[in-house]
Protein backbone atom coordinates (compact mmCIF):
# COMPACT_ATOMS: atom_id res chain seq x y z
CA UNK A 1 0.00 0.00 0.00
CA UNK A 2 1.07 3.52 -0.72
CA UNK A 3 -0.46 6.94 -0.21
CA UNK A 4 0.88 7.95 -3.65
CA UNK A 5 -2.09 7.49 -5.98
CA UNK A 6 -2.77 7.86 -9.69
CA UNK A 7 -6.40 8.93 -9.18
CA UNK A 8 -6.66 12.01 -6.96
CA UNK A 9 -9.95 10.68 -5.53
CA UNK A 10 -8.18 7.58 -4.16
CA UNK A 11 -6.64 7.57 -0.68
CA UNK A 12 -4.40 4.50 -1.13
CA UNK A 13 -2.73 2.69 -4.02
CA UNK A 14 -2.44 -1.09 -3.66
CA UNK A 15 -0.92 -4.06 -5.45
CA UNK A 16 -1.16 -7.80 -4.79
CA UNK A 17 1.50 -9.79 -6.60
CA UNK A 18 1.48 -13.56 -6.34
CA UNK A 19 3.40 -16.48 -7.85
CA UNK A 20 1.63 -16.41 -11.21
CA UNK A 21 0.34 -12.87 -11.67
CA UNK A 22 -1.35 -9.95 -10.03
CA UNK A 23 -4.82 -9.36 -8.58
CA UNK A 24 -6.53 -6.23 -9.97
CA UNK A 25 -8.85 -5.81 -6.95
CA UNK A 26 -8.21 -7.47 -3.59
CA UNK A 27 -11.35 -6.99 -1.49
CA UNK A 28 -10.17 -9.03 1.50
CA UNK A 29 -7.01 -6.95 1.85
CA UNK A 30 -8.99 -3.72 1.34
CA UNK A 31 -11.07 -4.52 4.42
CA UNK A 32 -7.91 -4.85 6.52
CA UNK A 33 -6.64 -1.56 5.06
CA UNK A 34 -9.92 0.16 6.03
CA UNK A 35 -9.58 -1.07 9.62
CA UNK A 36 -5.96 0.09 9.75
CA UNK A 37 -6.85 3.54 8.32
CA UNK A 38 -9.54 4.14 10.95
CA UNK A 39 -7.40 2.74 13.79
CA UNK A 40 -4.51 5.06 12.91
CA UNK A 41 -6.44 8.19 11.94
CA UNK A 42 -5.73 8.01 8.20
CA UNK A 43 -9.51 7.90 7.65
CA UNK A 44 -12.31 9.03 9.92
CA UNK A 45 -14.87 6.52 11.19
CA UNK A 46 -17.67 6.07 8.63
CA UNK A 47 -15.68 7.94 5.95
CA UNK A 48 -15.95 6.30 2.52
CA UNK A 49 -12.45 5.85 1.11
CA UNK A 50 -11.37 4.71 -2.36
CA UNK A 51 -8.44 2.31 -2.74
CA UNK A 52 -7.07 2.04 -6.28
CA UNK A 53 -5.52 -1.17 -7.56
CA UNK A 54 -4.72 -2.90 -10.86
CA UNK A 55 -3.34 0.23 -12.55
CA UNK A 56 0.04 -1.28 -13.46
CA UNK A 57 -1.54 -4.32 -15.10
CA UNK A 58 -3.96 -2.30 -17.24
CA UNK A 59 -7.05 -3.27 -15.20
CA UNK A 60 -7.62 -0.26 -12.94
CA UNK A 61 -10.01 -0.91 -10.08
CA UNK A 62 -11.61 1.16 -7.37
CA UNK A 63 -12.50 -0.49 -4.08
CA UNK A 64 -14.78 1.45 -1.73
CA UNK A 65 -14.14 0.88 1.99
CA UNK A 66 -15.55 2.18 5.25
CA UNK A 67 -15.18 1.23 8.92
CA UNK A 68 -16.65 2.33 12.25
CA UNK A 69 -15.25 2.76 15.76
CA UNK A 70 -16.85 1.62 18.96
CA UNK A 71 -14.93 2.69 22.04
CA UNK A 72 -11.32 1.81 21.19
CA UNK A 73 -12.14 -0.90 18.62
CA UNK A 74 -12.64 -0.79 14.86
CA UNK A 75 -15.92 -2.49 13.92
CA UNK A 76 -18.30 -2.85 10.98
CA UNK A 77 -15.71 -2.93 8.20
CA UNK A 78 -17.34 -2.72 4.77
CA UNK A 79 -15.88 -3.30 1.30
CA UNK A 80 -17.61 -2.71 -2.02
CA UNK A 81 -17.23 -1.80 -5.65
CA UNK A 82 -18.50 -2.50 -9.13
CA UNK A 83 -17.52 -5.59 -11.10
CA UNK A 84 -17.46 -6.89 -14.65
CA UNK A 85 -17.58 -10.64 -15.19
CA UNK A 86 -14.49 -11.73 -17.11
CA UNK A 87 -14.65 -15.48 -16.60
CA UNK A 88 -17.19 -18.13 -15.71
CA UNK A 89 -16.58 -21.80 -14.98
CA UNK A 90 -17.62 -24.92 -13.10
CA UNK A 91 -15.63 -27.26 -10.91
CA UNK A 92 -16.70 -30.87 -10.40
CA UNK A 93 -15.29 -32.90 -7.52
Amino acid sequence: MSRETVDTAARLHARLLFYNGEDPATGSAAGCAAAWMVAHGVAKPEERVIIEQGVEMGRPSQIFVRASRKDDRVVNVRVGGNVVEVLRGEVFL
